[in-house]
């Protein structure tokens, strides 16, 4: 299993919009509650969140793959808890891929 949809559909996001959200700047001097200096853009946190679940899938997969051919340290109980956690890592991301949709969609109806 990959992430390969949510990551096609990042890609397909017109440039134009990524870079705009990308020169987003917050004023400075002003810090906002809870960040700290020196924090990613929104854009690498979503990277980062997708290459965990595509890591957390494949280390899933693997495990599947060690029960298969019976291999020594891998017990069907590791591989059935490693598959649950990509489970739930991917539907949160798919949870979160519906929420920017759903803002991205809002913000291109915002009449100016």
């Amino acid at each position: 299993m990959s992430i390969n949809a949510i990551d096609n559909f990042l890609k397909s996001i017109p440039s134009k919009v990524t870079n705009d959200i990308k020169g987003i700047n917050e004023p400075k001097g002003i810090e906002q509650p809870g960040q700290n200096k020196g924090e990613g853009s929104f854009t690498q946190a979503l990277e980062k969140a997708m290459g965990e679940v595509n890591e957390l899938q494949n280390e899933a997969d693997r495990q599947i793959e060690g029960v298969t051919l019976k291999q020594d340290g891998v017990t069907p109980h590791g591989a059935m808890v490693a598959l649950e956690k990509a489970d739930i890592a991917f539907q949160l991301m798919s949870a979160i891929r519906g929420k920017i949709i759903r803002a991205y969609e809002e913000v291109i109806r915002t009449q100016v």
